[in-house]
């Protein structure tokens, strides 16, 4: 995993942390159709974080977390499937820095540590790799870049917006002649 994108931004040593939301905020209840509540508030409440957490120019990624053990006569998904945010800072941080505070606030840190290139732990490393990803998505938008797969493809937003307009003027057009239509069959 030692390569030259860890290189270029000197990111030899980054500091790395898991998070879960709080039980206390999914109000656990025995029944059924309550635990699928829970599982989407948590989902939420994960999937809020990494946002806001993104808006605000930290690494950071989500990925999904096994929990328990996990019997296949229980369906294709694992009930205990829980999905978990990663929040890494480059260098060495024994815990969150303060202005990642609001964006997790309801959120607990269930495991951290230390990344140090090229790295050995395969589940850090991957996540690193998304989080990454997602930071090169985020900038190459913000230079009109569009990406369709793994591919980005350069867009020119005044024609994106010509063409906006074009789309709307057939829009009220043929609202005018079906309105048209309507006068006409009355009469």
């Amino acid at each position: 995993m030692w390569t030259n994108v860890f290189k270029i931004g000197n990111l030899n040593q980054i500091s790395w942390f898991q998070f879960l939301p709080h039980e206390a905020d999914l109000n656990p209840l025995p029944d059924k159709g309550v635990k699928v509540e829970q599982k989407d508030t948590a989902t939420l409440l994960v999937l809020s974080s990494h946002l806001q957490l993104q808006k605000e120019g930290f690494l950071s990624t989500w990925t999904n977390s096994f929990v328990g053990p996990w019997d296949p006569s229980q369906g294709l998904h694992n009930p205990d499937e829980k999905i978990k945010l990663w929040l890494f800072l480059p260098g060495n941080h024994s815990s969150v820095v303060e202005n990642t505070q609001s964006a997790i606030s309801r959120l607990r840190v269930v495991a951290s540590g230390i990344w140090l290139a090229p790295g050995d732990s395969e589940e850090v490393a991957a996540a690193l790799s998304q989080a990454l990803r997602n930071r090169i998505e985020r900038s190459l938008i913000g230079l009109s870049y569009m990406r369709f797969g793994d591919v980005f493809s350069k867009y020119c937003p005044s024609q994106s917006e010509e063409i906006l307009r074009y789309v709307t003027v057939i829009s009220q057009l043929i609202v005018a002649v079906a309105v048209l239509v309507i006068v006409v069959e009355r009469i």
